[in-house]
């Protein structure tokens, strides 16, 4: 997808009050992120591939201290996704995008 593509998906749901922010990237590479927050963080992400899986890593800074999630997608499209912050994450394999959601704890 291109950087408006992403954009678009980005602001599609930052008008509801509970969103803190989103992330939106291609499946299997960093090279163009999109990303739109309120409170102001920029998050980073890093894809490796595993041999049989792709391994995605989301930061909150560019020095990769805190982590918000970990994606890990299969070849048999199993998806393990580990979140250490209240948020969704789509994957659409059609696309080709992962977007990452944020919301405000509860």
């Amino acid at each position: 997808m291109t950087s408006l593509e992403l954009t678009e998906i980005v602001d599609q749901r930052m008008a509801d009050p509970a969103v803190l922010g989103r992330l939106a990237c291609n499946l299997r590479s960093g090279d163009l992120i999109e990303q739109r927050h309120h409170d102001n963080r920029k998050l980073s992400l890093v894809w490796q591939d595993k041999g049989d899986s792709w391994c995605c890593t989301i930061y909150s800074n560019e020095k990769r201290e805190h982590l918000i999630a970990q994606v890990d997608i299969h070849e048999n499209t199993t998806v393990r996704v580990e979140s250490y912050e209240p948020c969704r994450i789509t994957i659409s394999p059609e696309d080709g995008i992962l977007c990452l959601t944020r919301y405000k704890p509860l």
